[in-house]
């Protein structure tokens, strides 16, 4: 194995990768977390030490030289590749640490609820859990599994089908003395729903000619919907996954057997080329189990995906939750 060459100041080159990547140094500093001018400052140390130019400026932007562009391709490779290395080292040698990434309705309705009985069941386990809206890079961020809501289809990772949701109305104790015994006596009632997530096929299923709701209480936030119903503000359309656990607890209680598929519909936040199938027909929503493309097996980590698949089996089994797919 060779040494290598006579490199550049390390810190340098990774503020120089960031900055020339994002074309700005504002942003680069936001990534390093560091302040604009400590970002110049590195930027004009390596240009100094390689003496020739990264950076011209063409008014108020920053654009490559040629230089700059043929050091950028390499430091970015050369980074990524320390980079995932490192990652995949942990992983092996840290085998008693889990990370998961999962959408923050789900974390808050359906895992946080459960996750300590997952701990007790693997004792000496860390479990780090990761709530966020965006699509997390098992490399970059360190996951080792993650649960998306949408519609498959992920590439560059691998993917499986765990339940696709269905939406029903339930309500909590405050209405356990007059609940309503058939969907027209839900007319006056506070009926209380989630951005994406309408009443109307739900209406048009029990056969109510109905606008959707003007009124009343909306969240962005489907596990807050539920959260305001166990409250007793009111009736709430609810993802079958997210009631579930307050459901077997008895803090909830559904009204009707009818329940609806949770569909894409235009207006959500997913372009319409992921929202419609190739035959122009909205797809459905659902939970997806989705694993790195390879590296990071772990008994812990598989330990996990058997206790979701156990948990949401337990769910459907009892009545309060959608049916789960087999796994694949």
């Amino acid at each position: 194995m060779e040494a290598p060459g006579k490199l550049p100041p390390l810190p340098a080159l990774r503020t120089f990768e960031a900055a020339a990547r994002h074309l700005s140094f504002t942003r680069a500093a936001e990534e390093l977390h560091v302040t604009h001018s400590a970002v110049s400052h590195q930027i004009r140390a390596l240009e100094a030490w390689l003496a020739f130019p990264l950076f011209s400026r063409q008014g108020r932007a920053v654009v490559l030289t040629r230089a700059g562009e043929e050091l950028l391709a390499v430091s970015n490779e050369a980074l990524r590749q320390v980079s995932d290395t490192v990652s995949v080292l942990r992983r092996r040698i840290n085998v008693n640490r889990l990370s998961i990434s999962v959408m923050p309705s789900f974390a808050g309705r359906w895992l946080a609820p459960r996750i300590a009985g997952f701990i007790e069941a693997n004792p000496g386990c860390e479990v780090n859990v990761v709530s966020t809206t965006e699509r997390s890079d098992f490399v970059r961020d360190g996951v080792d599994v993650a649960i998306r809501w949408g519609f498959g289809g992920y590439t560059g990772v691998r993917s499986e089908l765990l339940m696709a949701d269905v939406l029903f109305p339930v309500v909590g104790r405050r209405f356990a003395d007059h609940l309503p015994r058939t969907p027209a006596e839900l007319a006056g009632l506070p009926l209380l729903r989630s951005d994406g997530e309408d009443w109307v096929p739900w209406f048009r299923a029990v056969g109510l000619d109905w606008p959707e709701p003007s009124a009343g209480l909306m969240h962005n936030d489907s596990g807050l919907v539920v959260q305001a119903a166990i409250e007793g503000q009111g009736v709430a359309l609810a993802r079958g996954s997210l009631a579930a656990l307050a459901l077997r607890n008895g803090q909830l209680t559904r009204l009707f057997d009818v329940e609806v598929p949770v569909m894409y519909r235009e207006g959500q936040d997913v372009s319409a080329e992921h929202g419609f199938d190739a035959d122009g027909q909205p797809r459905r929503w659902a939970y997806w189990l989705v694993l790195p493309q390879r590296g990071g097996e772990t008994p812990l980590r598989q330990a996990f995906v058997d206790w979701l698949r156990a948990e949401m089996v337990a769910d459907a089994a009892a009545g309060f939750g959608p049916a789960c797919a087999a796994p694949a």
